[in-house]
């Protein structure tokens, strides 16, 4: 049990920081091709490589750890992941909840 909230627990930490650098990356490029075809989107793609990289690399860096690292059955990393994503999720969006 340990070691499935382990594999938990740093993906969810990690996945608000990737959330956070992605947006920023985003909107950057949003930026440039607005600047470059006056509110137009160009031929670019709004999401740039490092973003997905950056994405694919949570990913199989979450499995590796969970698999390799900590011997999480598979149906366990899987579970863990889908976990660590409401965690995370919930953690990226805590900033900008209203409170009154």
């Amino acid at each position: 049990m340990a070691k499935f909230i382990l594999s938990t627990l740093y993906t969810a930490l990690l996945l608000p920081i990737y959330l956070h650098w992605s947006r920023q990356q985003t909107e950057h490029q949003i930026d440039k091709m607005q600047e470059a075809v006056f509110n137009t989107p160009g031929a670019e793609a709004i999401v740039t490589a490092p973003v997905l990289l950056g994405g694919v690399m949570l990913l199989i860096f979450h499995f590796l750890v969970a698999r390799r690292a900590l011997n999480l059955k598979t149906w366990q990393g899987i579970l863990s992941l889908f976990v660590s994503i409401g965690v995370g999720l919930g953690i990226f969006m805590l900033p900008t909840q209203n409170v009154q």
